[in-house]
């Protein structure tokens, strides 16, 4: 009697604990590429715009409707460049407290963060204290250190939230050597996402037994059909077995849709950039006898300017903002006349040559390349704030100084026209040169349309010369494949360096205070930047 008793008690305890079936609901919500994007508020106008703010106020709404532990908050990286906000926490700033993105992750309850390409770029001191200060995991399974095969960041974190045991690997873009200077990832190695994303994914799966996988990137979609080594989230939601979700990031574009691996469909997000939208994904898994038997899970881009800001938020990080303010509305000089910032196919413009004077004047440069980082607008004649300097130069390149031949020059513009020519490039790659006096024929053939005249002093210009020339960190990585096509390898450029000179905007800041009064129209016209022009 009481050994039947027992088995009874053992058989309901089964059923009541083990075997009835369960229903568990979580809610994924996302950021990427923010790029700086931390405050609410317009530095100079003060009109309002979208930030983080925002993001706080909607995350922060669902879990009090449906509860923390139901809330899973990711970011898939390129936070700290793209604004003053982040140019001033990550250079200016020396309060020594934690950096602001640290403060803002940990006060918005973020539970993991994947590493950007753009995060990267300000340095050790500034993404290692980061990494430091943030409560929560920086993800990145494909950077090593370079003296062990150890991750530099976390590979993957697993959390528990309603129920349900959620691994988020991260992977980091590997392509970041192709657009930092090597100082700024000293230490770290990068592989390819493809190589070992299916690796990592069957160790998560056989050591953790986790309920749901997502792959979090820093990586553009790409094409299912295609290994792309930057771009490549549809391949691994097409190939890679055993994951539920792709977040991508990256490449700035949206969108939510499924994807088939051979086994089960897999969500793929991209919210573009700068909170245009929110990833939300809504993941709901029944189980029966502790095994999972069905899994829900679907996706949308919240539109974030839907949402009102946090008013908690902007009153934690009320006096960062009052720095920055204070920062960017700091007067450094004057403009005598009118800036103009279109782009001109046909020639530079006068914001163009202002860059290109400026990297002349930097000692022993003879040639100067680079490309507009701007397509349209006029800064008006009048008092120049450090907040121009942003629209000026995006960017936080390094110049640096190298050395080339005059026929690698040739080459190098060659391509760079070609480029130009085509018109299927991105404004960043549309490098044209100063210093030297040349044309452009629209009607040679390909690798043969560049003149090179003279120098811009008139004196010759000599295809085996060495000369000095100044571009930025991210071309002299190897950025847009033109030293590539011009014979250089980007690996061995540091045997090329005369020197490696400040951020351009830090060099733009000491050349605008120390001229005081800038003529745009007078650098325009100066001889000593030379000049170009297509013709037939």
């Amino acid at each position: 009697m009481k050994k039947g008793l027992f088995f009874i008690v053992v058989i309901v305890s089964l059923f009541v604990f083990g075997g009835c079936q369960s229903v568990s609901r979580v809610d994924v919500f996302g950021t990427n590429d923010i790029h700086g994007a931390y405050f609410g508020k317009d530095y100079v106008t003060g009109e309002a715009k979208v930030s983080l703010s925002n993001v706080h106020f909607l995350v922060e709404s669902f879990r009090d409707l449906v509860g923390e532990e139901n809330i899973l908050l990711l970011d898939c990286g390129d936070n700290i460049q793209g604004d003053n906000a982040s140019y001033y926490f990550n250079y200016v700033d020396s309060s020594g407290n934690p950096h602001l993105m640290s403060r803002i992750f940990n006060f918005m309850k973020y539970d993991a963060v994947v590493v950007g390409n753009h995060d990267l770029e300000a340095g050790h001191s500034v993404y290692d204290g980061i990494t430091s200060d943030y409560e929560g995991d920086m993800l990145a399974a494909n950077a090593f250190h370079s003296s062990s095969s150890e991750c530099y960041f976390k590979p993957f974190s697993v959390f528990n939230k309603g129920g349900l045991d959620i691994a988020v690997v991260g992977f980091t873009n590997p392509n970041v050597k192709s657009w930092i200077a090597p100082e700024k990832y000293s230490g770290i190695e990068f592989s390819s996402i493809t190589d070992i994303a299916q690796n990592v994914v069957d160790k998560v799966r056989r050591e953790e037994d986790p309920d749901i996988v997502i792959l979090a990137l820093h990586s553009g979609l790409g094409e299912p059909e295609n290994d792309d080594f930057e771009n490549c989230a549809l391949y691994l939601a097409s190939n890679i077995r055993g994951v539920d979700v792709v977040m991508a990031a990256h490449d700035h574009r949206s969108l939510v849709r499924k994807f088939f691996n051979g086994e089960d469909s897999v969500l793929v997000v991209d919210g573009g950039a700068r909170l245009s939208a929110l990833s939300h994904i809504s993941i709901e898994v029944t189980k029966k006898w502790g095994k999972v038997v069905n899994k829900k899970i679907s996706g949308e881009l919240v539109p974030i300017y839907e949402f009102p800001q946090s008013e908690s938020y902007n009153e934690a990080f009320a006096q960062d903002f009052k720095k920055v303010k204070e920062f960017s509305n700091m007067s450094i000089g004057r403009l005598v006349s009118d800036l103009d910032m279109e782009y001109k196919m046909e020639g530079d413009s006068p914001y163009m040559k202002l860059i290109h004077k400026l990297q002349l004047s930097q000692k022993g440069v003879d040639v100067s390349i680079n490309a507009p980082l701007a397509s349209s607008g006029v800064i008006p004649a009048g008092e120049l704030k450090y907040n121009d300097l942003f629209t000026l130069y995006r960017f936080e390149n390094l110049l640096y100084i190298i050395q080339m031949s005059g026929g690698e020059l040739d080459r190098y513009l060659e391509v760079a026209y070609q480029k130009r020519l085509s018109g299927d490039s991105p404004l960043y790659n549309l490098d044209s040169a100063a210093g030297i006096v040349y044309t452009v024929s629209r009607s040679a053939s390909e690798g043969e349309r560049v003149n090179i005249i003279s120098m811009a002093d008139g004196t010759p210009f000599e295809t085996d010369k060495i000369y000095n020339v100044a571009m930025t960190s991210y071309r002299a990585s190897g950025a847009g494949g033109m030293l590539q096509e011009a014979g250089i390898d980007p690996t061995s450029i540091s045997e090329r360096i005369v020197e490696v000179l400040p951020e351009i905007r830090d060099l733009l800041y000491q050349y605008v205070v120390t001229q005081r009064n800038i003529n745009p129209q007078s650098i325009f016209v100066d001889k000593n930047i030379g000049n170009w022009s297509i013709v037939r």
